[in-house]
């Protein structure tokens, strides 16, 4: 019982903080605060940003996974199981489409030179600190949480309903 509880509690928290991360990725300087300037900078950059935001996806589902298993084990449901296993699944094609599109995306930028130094890119933000940018959330960044949301909650939607319907 205490353990389905604390499954919950971390699953929803887990399931919220990257629903949040994928509404706006500069949420994720609440893990590293000295790192402000170096998310921004991410955030800026439209390609960086949306990766960002699938990032925020796949906690999210991860979460969830973890919220419908412990409620599961806290209200004897067996049908929640399945729906565990639907998102678990969501989770792992969602991973695998990003490693497929990112793979390609990556041999191209290192063969047309382009390739990032993370690290020394996050030195240098840390030594820069954050910029000021206004608006700090631009009407195309609010489209995109938009849509990002809308799909998201489509997707767990259908997938958690076709779960139920094929238990």
């Amino acid at each position: 019982m205490k353990v389905a509880l604390f499954g919950v509690l971390i699953g929803s928290v887990v399931a919220t903080f990257g629903f949040l991360v994928m509404q706006n990725p500069m949420r994720l300087t609440r893990l590293s605060p000295l790192s402000e300037g170096y998310y921004q900078r991410l955030c800026l950059d439209r390609l960086q940003r949306i990766w960002l935001r699938l990032l925020g996806v796949l906690v999210s589902l991860f979460g969830l996974v973890i919220l419908t298993a412990a409620l599961r084990s806290l209200l004897k449901q067996p049908r929640l199981d399945s729906v565990s296993s639907s998102l678990l699944l969501l989770m792992g094609v969602l991973f695998v489409g990003m490693w497929a599109v990112g793979i390609p995306i990556a041999i191209v930028q290192l063969i047309r030179g382009r390739t990032v130094d993370v690290l020394g890119l996050w030195r240098r933000s840390i030594q820069l600190g954050p910029i000021e940018v206004y608006p700090p959330i631009t009407p195309s960044m609010e489209r995109e949480a938009k849509c990002f949301t809308f799909g998201f909650c489509l997707v767990v939607g259908l997938t958690g309903a076709a779960s139920l319907y094929f238990w």
